[in-house]
C-alpha cells in the first residue's frame, strides 16, 4: 500500500513541475470582420468573425492561453474608413473585438498610423490590452508606446515584446506619425530582450513583429527582419510576424516563427512545454503551427453584434449609386496591353495634379466591374489604402529608369512562368501620357524600347511632370531609389487617391473609357496565357 502511495506522490510532484501553455496570435486583420469579401459579397473563409470561433475553441482546449495580435487593425476595410473618417462615435471595430476575446498585446503596425496619431491614441485609450513598440520614439528618444507587457499565465512569467518595421515613413504621411522615429527592431532587442530575462525575470518572452521574415544576411534597418532578430538575440521563445501578409510556419535555432497570413485567413498558435528547473519556469519544448477557418467553422455571434451598427453605416456608404459604366472595367489584362480600369486610375491622376504623366499600379488580376449601373462599393477596391496623389518633376532618363524598374515583374517571355514572384502586381507600374514597349526577351535594365512623348522620342535630359501615389513618392516598390529621385513634390494632393477616383466617377453620370494603347509588350501577350497565369 504505502509503495502506491509514494509512486503516486512523485507522480503528483512531477506533474507540478511541468506545465503547458499555448500563444495564439493574429496579424494585419485590416479590419475584416465578416466572411464575405466587402467589394464582390462573396463568402469567404476569413475574417474576425470565424476566427473568434477558433479562438474560443482553442482557450477551452487550454485555458492557458495568451491572445496577441501583431498590428495593421485600425486600416483596410472600408469599415475602418466610416468608422475612423465618418462615426467616430462608434467603437473602433478591432479593438472591441479583440477587448471582447481577451487579448493581451498589440505591436503597433505602419498602417495603424494611416489615419494619424488622434485616431491611433483613440484606439489606444479603448484597448484594454497595450499596444507595444520598442522601437519607436520621438525626437528625444522618448518611447511612444509601451515597450512590453508581462502577464502571468498558469503561473508562469510571459514577457510579450513589440516591434514596428522601420518602414513606417515609407509608407504614409509624415504628418501621421507625428516626427516619431522608428529603430532597427534587432538594435532595440538587442537592449530589451537581456533586461526581459534578468531584471523583469521572464519565464518566457515572445516578440510581436509587425516585420516580416526578411533574411538572416538582412542589415539594419530592414522592414523585415525576424530572422535576423532570432539569429542575433538570444533569450527568445517565440516570435509572431506579420506585415508581408504570408503564411509562415518555420523556425530559426529552434525558435518557432508564425505569421497568420492577414485578413483572418489563419490563426497562429504556439504550444511552449515548460519544466520547473531551480525555481524557475524554462522551455523544454516549442512547436508552432497555423490553423485556418473552413466553410464549416461558425461565425461568432459576439463579433457580429459588436460590429453591427458599423457594419449597417458601411454597407449604406458602400452601397451609394455612382455612375453608370459603358464599358466592364476589367484587370485581368493590366499586366500585358493598356485598358479602360487603368485610364480611370490615370485621368484621376492627371486630372487632379495637372501632370503630363501618370503612373499608376496594377490592381491584380481580379477586379472585375461590370458595365451598367455601378455602386461606391465597386471602386472603392480600386484604391483601398489611404495613398494620396503627388506631382514631381523628373528627366526622361528618371522616366526611362521608372519603366525599367516596372518590366522587373515580368520573367523572359518564353519562360513557362511569365511574372517575377518577388516583384508582386502592386509593384507593377503603368506610365500614361508617354508611349513605350517593353521587349520581355531583353534582359532587366535593357527592356524599354521606343519610349516617345507626343509623337517624339524622350531625351535624357528633357523634364516632365509625373503623377504618383505617395506611397510610391516614399519609398514603395522601390520606384524612388531606382531612379536616384531625391526631390521635393510640387504638390501633395488633400484627399486620398480613393475620394479622387469617387469625386471623379460620382460627377459623372456616364463614364465612357477607353483602352489609349500607350504600352505593349514584346512580343504581344496571349491573353489565355495571361488567364492561365492570373494570381
Amino acid at each position: 500500500m504505502r509503495h502506491w502511495f509514494w509512486i503516486l506522490l512523485i507522480a503528483v510532484g512531477l506533474q507540478a513541475q511541468e506545465t503547458r501553455i499555448q500563444i495564439l496570435g493574429t496579424t494585419d486583420m485590416h479590419g475584416r470582420v465578416t466572411a464575405e469579401d466587402a467589394f464582390t459579397l462573396q463568402p469567404a473563409n476569413r475574417g474576425w468573425a470565424k476566427l473568434a470561433s477558433i479562438i474560443r475553441r482553442q482557450k477551452a482546449l487550454n485555458p492557458n492561453t495568451v491572445l496577441v495580435d501583431c498590428g495593421d487593425t485600425l486600416q483596410g476595410e472600408p469599415l475602418n474608413y466610416v468608422r475612423n473618417v465618418l462615426r467616430r462615435d462608434l467603437p473602433e471595430p478591432g479593438v472591441a473585438i479583440m477587448n471582447a476575446l481577451g487579448y493581451a498585446a498589440m505591436a503597433v503596425g505602419n498602417h495603424d498610423f494611416d489615419w494619424g496619431m488622434e485616431v491611433l491614441r483613440e484606439a489606444e485609450k479603448q484597448a484594454r490590452f497595450p499596444f507595444l513598440s520598442a522601437n519607436t520614439a520621438d525626437a528625444k528618444g522618448k518611447r511612444a508606446f509601451p515597450a512590453h507587457v508581462l502577464v502571468t499565465v498558469g503561473g508562469v512569467r510571459v514577457a510579450l515584446v513589440g516591434f514596428t518595421t522601420p518602414g513606417v515613413p515609407s509608407m504614409t504621411e509624415p504628418g501621421n506619425y507625428a516626427g516619431l522615429r522608428f529603430a532597427d527592431i534587432v538594435a532595440s532587442a538587442k537592449e530589451e530582450v537581456p533586461r526581459l530575462r534578468d531584471k523583469e525575470k521572464a519565464d518566457v518572452v515572445v516578440a510581436l513583429l509587425h516585420s516580416g521574415l526578411g533574411a538572416v544576411s538582412g542589415r539594419e534597418g530592414d522592414e523585415n527582419a525576424a530572422l535576423r532578430l532570432v539569429d542575433q538575440v538570444p533569450g527568445l521563445d517565440a516570435v509572431f510576424t506579420g506585415h508581408t501578409h504570408q503564411a509562415i510556419q518555420t523556425e530559426h535555432k529552434g525558435v518557432p516563427i508564425l505569421q497568420a497570413e492577414s485578413q483572418g485567413r489563419a490563426l497562429a498558435a504556439v504550444d511552449l512545454q515548460l519544466r520547473m528547473e531551480r525555481g524557475r519556469w524554462r522551455v523544454a519544448a516549442a512547436s508552432g503551427r497555423l490553423l485556418r477557418p473552413d466553410a464549416e467553422t461558425p461565425s461568432d455571434p459576439e463579433v457580429l453584434s459588436l460590429t453591427a451598427d458599423l457594419r449597417a453605416a458601411t454597407d449604406r456608404y458602400l452601397d451609394t449609386a455612382a455612375t453608370n459604366l459603358q464599358v466592364d472595367l476589367d484587370s485581368r489584362w493590366s499586366r500585358m496591353e493598356d485598358t479602360p480600369v487603368m485610364q480611370l486610375m490615370h485621368q484621376v491622376q492627371r486630372q487632379a495634379t495637372g501632370a503630363q504623366l501618370s503612373a499608376a499600379a496594377c490592381p491584380g488580376p481580379k477586379l472585375f466591374i461590370p458595365k451598367g449601373p455601378t455602386s461606391v462599393r465597386q471602386f472603392y477596391a480600386l484604391a483601398p489604402y489611404e495613398n494620396q496623389v503627388a506631382r514631381i518633376r523628373i528627366t526622361g532618363a528618371q522616366l526611362k529608369a521608372y519603366l525599367e524598374h516596372a518590366a522587373k515583374h515580368y520573367l523572359y517571355s518564353w519562360e513557362p512562368e511569365l511574372y517575377n514572384r518577388d516583384v508582386p502586381f502592386y509593384n507593377f507600374d503603368t506610365v500614361d501620357g508617354a508611349t513605350y514597349a517593353l521587349d520581355l526577351g531583353k534582359p532587366v535594365g535593357a527592356r524599354v524600347a521606343s519610349l516617345s512623348f507626343q509623337g517624339q522620342p524622350v531625351k535624357p535630359d528633357q523634364t516632365f511632370t509625373l503623377a504618383l501615389s505617395t506611397y510610391r513618392l516614399r519609398g514603395g516598390g522601390g520606384y524612388m531609389e531606382a531612379i536616384g529621385f531625391k526631390g521635393t513634390p510640387e504638390l501633395i494632393t488633400p484627399v486620398s487617391q480613393r475620394n479622387l477616383l469617387l469625386e471623379y466617377v460620382l460627377a459623372r453620370p456616364s463614364l465612357s473609357l477607353a483602352a489609349g494603347n500607350g504600352w505593349r509588350t514584346i512580343p504581344y501577350l496571349d491573353r489565355e496565357r495571361i488567364q492561365g497565369l492570373a494570381r
